[in-house]
């Protein structure tokens, strides 16, 4: 036989080999699914926590707060409020600059990073609100679809575990591994990653009624615990989006300014040098006697080693020896 014959052939004396091809089937596919949801819920896990607990968060409302106080300082209703609702966050970016250059939320967004950002115009410099992106993958979860979901890959794992039992036990013992060990440990450790993600949606569903508590937010129809995570994260979705877009650009022109100044810092600098006065050398002083000592010094050494030294008591020449020493020359 050919080699693709022979190899069909091998594969037909396998026992139950439709059953073993699906029960690796289900293994390949079952570490897929369970991440996808698993990436979903800590999205949204993480999102909800940002909401709840971060500090630069509570900043922002913090000003809000501060400044819708100011602008409603007339009403004594609303210019002493001790909170306000999630709605007005959308609201913001229509109360327009006398100019209409600005608005109330690109007014906000400054402020907050002069006074709270320590990083800002750097890399490091952290946006305050959760991602919007992340907000928006967020607010599709379906807490009951999901479930549905892990009860739907649970119901496959029993399954596929009894397909598992019974090829082992009707296999000849030839043929039982290494299928038996393999199926066996992904058995156990499948079971262990469905329970784990059966408690993180637990405890995200758990957070989200509590965010939703902490903001005292009431859903428009029905109660707070039948509320969905589009119901409540819709309305941060605009906030979140215009929050960024406002940050980026401040962002950038705290990076420009820095380089303005630092431009300016520089040639401070280069015309501080230019203007510097330099002192003469005082006669008699420490410094001139150091450079007398230096040519001095220079000097002798440009004198040659073989040159004869003069003597001690010898004379000058007179101008009759110099003139005798010429007609002797020219003889």
């Amino acid at each position: 036989l050919d080699k693709p014959d022979q190899f069909l052939l091998d594969l037909s004396g396998i026992s139950f080999f439709n059953d073993r091809l699906m029960c690796l089937t289900f293994q390949s596919k079952l570490a897929d699914s369970v991440s996808e949801i698993e990436n979903q819920l800590n999205i949204f896990k993480s999102v909800i926590e940002f909401l709840t607990s971060n500090e630069s968060l509570k900043q922002i409302f913090s000003v809000i707060l501060v400044f819708g106080n100011y602008l409603n300082g007339g009403n004594k209703q609303r210019g002493q409020a001790d909170g306000f609702n999630l709605d007005i966050l959308n609201k913001l970016k229509d109360l327009k600059s006398k100019d209409n250059s600005t608005n109330l939320l690109a007014f906000i967004v400054k402020v907050c990073i002069t006074v709270f950002d320590e990083k800002k115009g750097t890399l490091e410099s952290l946006i305050p609100i959760p991602d919007p992106s992340e907000v928006e993958k967020s607010s599709h979860i379906d807490f009951e679809a999901q479930k549905a979901e892990i009860d739907k890959i649970k119901k496959d794992l029993d399954i596929t575990t009894k397909k598992a039992e019974n090829i082992v036990n009707k296999s000849p013992e030839d043929l039982k591994e290494p299928f038996h060990t393999k199926m066996s440990e992904f058995s156990v450790k499948a079971e262990k990653d469905i329970m784990a993600l059966t408690t993180l949606l637990e405890e995200c569903n758990s957070k989200f009624v509590k965010c939703m508590v902490y903001y005292r937010w009431s859903p428009k129809k029905g109660q707070l615990k039948d509320a969905k995570p589009e119901d409540f994260l819709s309305m941060w979705m605009p906030f979140c989006n215009d929050y960024k877009n406002y940050w980026k650009k401040e962002q950038v022109a705290i990076q420009k300014e820095f380089i303005k100044q630092e431009r300016q810092k520089h040639l401070q600098r280069k015309e501080s040098l230019r203007n510097v006065e330099t002192k003469k050398t005082s006669a008699g002083g420490l410094k001139d006697k150091l450079l007398r000592r230096k040519s001095r010094k220079s000097t002798v050494a440009a004198v040659p080693e073989n040159a004869a030294p003069p003597a001690e008591n010898a004379a000058p020449p007179t101008e009759n020896a110099a003139a005798n020493d010429s007609n002797d020359k020219k003889e």
